[in-house]
């Protein structure tokens, strides 16, 4: 017996894909996030289940409820919204079918994640996915100064209360860091935003905030080693052997300076040893 992993709008219906309408029609279960929410969806797209049950909430399934079904029927495994087990407790059932030994089977569907990561307009080695930030205290103090100093780019996900705040924080850490602030992805109010972290949180002052966001922090810049490590490779370089020009050439490639401005630093710390000595 299968439990299949479906993937279900994360606003407009017509995302839901015909493979998704008919697995939830089929199986013998479907176990969702909110039997409310995944229960208006149905209604919406014509689809009657067999038999819903929950993972949070009055209506959770409980574990021998589960293994009971999977023994021998199908389940459908959904969240409110997007990818099962993306930020959600979903992710436990997958563990408990693999552990029985029950095939497991993605339906794959539309996902925040995967559609922030597709609008995010600069190339990318790689990208870490934060889900929803604690609300305070240290460990979300922590997270954040972690996340804005990551070598990827990160993912985090944020409620219309929340997002004025976060942008701050971010904003201190490094406010010319750029962000892309995604509002409310694949429904009518559907915004995108590219700006800088200053920029985010200034902008956010003057604008009524409905609506889940997700918000894509650029990575922590490597192009430059910090200031001051640069000021020790200007001296070094300054008291080798090289000639001004080269020395110079050397410190602008390595600092992405211009040639002038490279030069004339060299200089001046040139100068500085000569009446020092």
């Amino acid at each position: 017996m299968t439990l299949f992993v479906v993937g279900t709008p994360i606003g407009n219906l017509g995302d839901l894909g015909p493979r998704a309408r008919a697995c939830l029609e089929s199986v013998d279960l479907v176990i969702a996030e909110d039997t409310r929410v995944v229960g208006r969806l149905c209604h919406l797209l014509d689809i009657k289940p067999r038999a819903i049950r929950g993972y949070q909430g009055r209506q959770r399934i409980t574990e021998s409820e589960f293994v009971d079904v999977l023994a021998t029927g199908d389940i459908a495994l959904v969240s409110d919204a997007g990818m099962p087990g993306i930020s959600d407790p979903g992710a436990a059932f997958v563990a408990l079918a693999l552990a029985r030994g029950a095939k497991v089977s993605p339906i794959p569907g539309p996902s925040v994640l995967t559609a922030a990561l597709a609008l995010w307009p600069l190339s990318f080695t790689g990208a870490c996915f934060y889900g929803f930030l604690p609300r305070r205290g240290q460990e979300r103090i922590e997270l954040l100064r972690r996340l804005m100093a990551a070598p990827t780019i990160s993912v985090l996900l944020e409620s219309p209360r929340r997002l004025r705040d976060t942008c701050a924080d971010l904003a201190a850490i490094d406010g010319s860091r750029r962000t892309l602030l995604l509002g409310e992805l694949t429904k009518l109010h559907e915004s995108v935003h590219w700006m800088t972290l200053s920029e985010a949180h200034s902008w956010l002052t003057t604008v009524e905030l409905k609506g889940e966001w997700a918000v894509v922090v650029d990575q922590a810049s490597t192009a430059a080693p910090p200031q001051q490590d640069g000021e020790r490779l200007l001296v070094a370089l300054a008291r080798s052997s090289l000639g001004t020009k080269e020395a110079a050439g050397i410190f602008a490639e390595v600092h992405d300076l211009g040639s002038r401005e490279a030069y004339r630093l060299m200089l001046s710390r040139r100068t500085d040893g000569q009446e020092s000595s």
